[in-house]
């Protein structure tokens, strides 16, 4: 299915390239501009569309143009554009705060929403065809959801435009066997109706390399959107999208050991393989490859419909299915291999997921310039998941063919209905008040169970194995949840163009089940994680418009923070481990800085800068590292330690610069220059302090020079990623360290392209 997909993307997107003008059907249309002020982009942070200028919430625009220009197509990417954003660890923060851990029903800190659709955990995973992005920071739960105790990302795609045929095109081809190729086909269908869709596709080589096989293992991905409009009436709007995305790799977990201890077993084994661990090793020789186990797929359809009453109010309803597939519950392994070597310790480590939801807003939005103004709305979600994991391998203990195994399965439904509103009232034309309340009814279902030897063996063919195949404890736990979450806030206008705010929020994420097992001490039940966050702000327009400045002070104390927890061995429960559970609390506080400014005919630039202090509770605790021995210096008896001073995954610091210099040379055409730079601070991966668990300051360069047609219609152009070729690798500790040989002092990185420079094409055209 992938290889006609490819071709066709490819065909088409260089046909796109290559047709002349004359072969259109309606004249080429201009790109879109941003707004002529910067001060009058239009956002919907708050539900309704206004003005950044006056929405007192701390909020980054990354518009279409500024995507393009910086290559930025997943999630991730919008790092490099909002600095209070961040993707380290595996899941999005917004201002360090972010969920890690195993548990399936707790939900990620960081909600998505796309075109008013909350997307779970089904999320959109590749960024094209986007009008704009809006990076919330602090707790949105209010109006969002209770998936939203840190921030928002709020994705609005490209609509549809009766007025006319368009066709977009874009390809990138560079080192590592890097391609992405988009296209774009916007058709008018009536004078009131049009149907957007839109294609991508994207392949590429991670550094990673198997010294056994001589092959390296890639990632890929590609898919597509299809939206209808229809405005039958001036007062009634109808949307219609449907999506579908597949991704894969090699097959191989990408992971190379860069830390081993000297003279263990371990190094022996991996210099039979060629290999001598290192900051920058990308080789491993894992015999396990499953590129079965972890491919996915993710689609969904929305409706919605909007209704203008004569007097201004605004009555939308939004109808969502999201899905989830990961993986193949048949498959009994090799796969997923968690020891990186050619022996089978642990070549088994296989998880699937078959995860849907449903949603159904109504919501309210009252006329624009009134003395009050609110929205308000009801919201209702139904999620179900059924996941499993097949773990399995020797650990080194049993001689081959032999191996343990165990098979944990894990199901759960949530079931949660809100009704919200939030209102603004102008005391005077400059001064105003903001309040507003969600009251949330959710229940969480959950049940945990493990294979017993009689089905591990007649369908797995593993051995049961004490204190390893049954680690995982039954359950079968209710959860029901009632919260009130609520804002309070106001706003002082100087001018039309200078607002300043004062804001007081309480969040809210979900409780969730310990469902990869509780050990005796430690409650089944995760309990709802509560943020307040007090924040005082400015935003300004300034030169005529060629300047906008935002600047925002923020406190965030997140009580019964949902993280990994570590358990030390007792009498009841003699096997030690994390489990996930609640820390007291963390603090999160600082200053976010944006400045985005187009100071010279042809120069756009933006600047960003986020200060954030960043701790834990001082009464928490976490295992000590694994060089440490308990009893001994910072480590207890117990195994445990202080946690890192800073928030694990959070920089104290980090700055971004990006921009572009365009200018006429002649003929039609025009040069342009882009680049872009992101620094951040030292931070830790983990909340378990370990120099060799540390990254250092890191800066990435990134950049693009090339042509282009004075209308848009066509471009091409040289880009490039991390050309200060550093390297930063993001270590962990090595989980099967006991039983693979490396004596507790193993450690391994996740080599990515980012750790080389790498040099491409990009080409563009429009008609």
């Amino acid at each position: 299915m992938r290889t006609p997909i490819r071709l066709l993307l490819t065909t088409c997107s260089l046909a796109a390239i290559a047709m002349p003008a004359a072969a259109q059907t309606a004249p080429a249309q201009e790109p879109s501009k941003e707004a002529t002020s910067l001060g009058d982009v239009i956002v919907t942070a708050q539900r309704r569309e206004q003005r950044i200028l006056d929405v007192p919430v701390s909020v980054n625009v990354v518009s279409s143009e500024q995507l393009d220009r910086q290559n930025i197509t997943t999630l991730a990417d919008l790092s490099r554009a909002v600095p209070a954003l961040n993707g380290a660890g595996g899941a999005l923060s917004v201002r360090g705060v972010q969920t890690t851990g195993v548990s399936r029903s707790s939900e990620a800190a960081v909600s998505v929403v796309v075109d008013g659709v909350v997307m779970g955990r089904a999320a959109i995973g590749n960024l094209f065809d986007i009008q704009r992005v809006e990076v919330l920071s602090g707790p949105q739960g209010m109006l969002f959801g209770k998936n939203a105790s840190a921030g928002v990302v709020n994705i609005t795609t490209a609509a549809p435009d009766p007025a006319a045929f368009e066709v977009i095109g874009h390809i990138d081809y560079g080192e590592n066997n890097y391609e992405r190729e988009r296209l774009t086909v916007n058709v008018p269908i009536a004078s009131t109706a049009a149907v957007r869709v839109g294609l991508h596709n994207g392949r590429q080589d991670t550094l990673l390399r198997n010294s056994l096989t001589g092959a390296r293992n890639y990632t890929e991905a590609y898919g597509g959107r299809a939206r209808l409009l229809w405005e039958p009436t001036d007062a009634l709007s109808i949307n219609l999208s449907g999506d579908w995305e597949y991704s894969g790799n090699g097959g191989v977990l990408n992971a190379a050991f860069n830390r081993v201890g000297p003279g263990t077993p371990l190094e022996g084994r991996l210099a039979a393989c060629g290999i001598v661990a290192s900051p920058s090793n990308i080789l491993n020789c894992s015999e396990a490859v499953s590129r079965q186990a972890l491919e996915s797929t993710r689609y969904g359809y929305a409706g919605q419909v909007d209704y203008r009453f004569a007097n201004g109010f605004t009555v939308s309803s939004i109808t969502a299915q999201r899905n989830l597939e990961i993986g193949d519950f048949g498959l009994k392994g090799p796969g997923g291999d968690s020891d990186f070597i050619n022996l089978d310790i642990l070549s088994t480590n296989i998880s699937s997921t078959d995860y849907s939801s449903f949603t159904q807003e109504f919501k309210l939005v009252s006329p624009a310039g009134e003395r009050l103004e609110y929205v308000a709305g009801l919201f209702y979600s139904d999620s179900d998941s059924r996941d499993q994991v097949v773990q399995a391998g020797t650990l080194g203990l049993l001689p081959p063919p032999l191996k343990t195994g165990r098979v944990i399965r894990v199901g759960y439904t949530q079931e949660s209905y809100a009704a919200y509103g939030q209102a603004t009232y102008h005391l005077t034309d400059r001064f105003s008040l903001i309040g507003g309340a969600r009251y949330t009814n959710e229940t969480l279902d959950a049940d945990v169970e493990s294979a017993g030897a009689a089905e591990l063996a007649s369908t797995y063919g593993f051995l049961f194995v004490p204190g390893f195949s049954n680690a995982i404890t039954a359950l079968d736990e209710t959860v029901e949840t009632k919260n009130w979450s609520w804002r309070v806030g106001a706003q002082y206008d100087w001018s039309d163009t200078l607002m300043t705010y004062l804001s007081v929020a309480r969040g809210y994420k979900g409780a969730a089940v310990n469902d990869q097992g509780a050990p005796s001490g430690l409650s089944a039940v995760i309990r709802p994680e509560i943020p307040l966050n007090v924040e005082a702000g400015l935003k300004g327009a300034f030169l005529d418009g060629r300047v906008l400045a935002t600047v925002s002070a923020f406190h965030t104390k997140v009580d019964d923070f949902q993280t990994p927890v570590y358990q030390p061995p007792t009498a009841t429960n003699p096997v030690a481990g994390f489990f996930q559970g609640n820390a007291p609390h963390i603090i999160t506080k600082g200053v976010d800085v944006n400045l985005y400014t187009r100071p010279l005919d042809g120069l756009t630039l933006n600047v960003g800068l986020i200060y954030n202090d960043a701790s834990y509770a001082s009464d928490f605790v976490v295992a000590c590292n694994q060089r440490q021995s308990p009893g001994v210096g910072a480590c207890s008896a117990a195994g445990t330690t202080a946690p890192t001073d800073q928030l694990a995954n959070t920089p104290k610091w980090r700055g971004l610069v990006n921009g572009e210099y365009t200018r006429s040379i002649g003929g039609g055409w025009e040069g342009f220059v882009q680049a872009d730079l992101t620094y951040q601070s030292s931070f830790d991966h983990s909340s378990t302090p370990d120099a060799f668990t540390r990254t250092r300051d890191s800066y990435l360069l990134g950049g693009r020079i090339g042509v282009r047609t004075e209308d848009g219609r066509y471009g091409l152009s040289v880009y490039g990623r991390n050309l200060l070729d550093n390297t930063y690798p993001y270590t962990v500790a090595d989980a099967v360290s006991v039983f693979n040989g490396g004596a507790r002092q193993s450690y391994y990185a996740a080599p990515s392209i980012d750790w080389r420079r790498n040099i491409g094409l990009s080409f563009d055209a429009r008609f």
